[in-house]
């Protein structure tokens, strides 16, 4: 995903019925792993051989569901 895709699928669904800004919460690997209210923040960019890169750094708390 590039940037830009990403800003535009955030933007989206930026607002809630309410009209007030969105929280963000990330669920990875079909909701196993759950970060209610992550802080993000930017952990390396690049301009290497293979690309313009991004590296984003997820912190918070986590929570593991588990698996049958």
């Amino acid at each position: 995903m590039r940037t830009t895709e990403l800003i535009e699928l955030l933007r989206s669904v930026e607002f809630g019925a309410s009209g007030r800004p969105r929280e963000i919460s990330i669920s990875y690997n079909s909701g196993k792993i759950f970060f209610p209210e992550p802080d993000i923040s930017i952990s390396g960019t690049g301009d290497g051989v293979a690309g313009a890169e991004l590296t984003l750094e997820l912190t918070g708390e986590v929570w593991e569901c588990e698996t049958e």
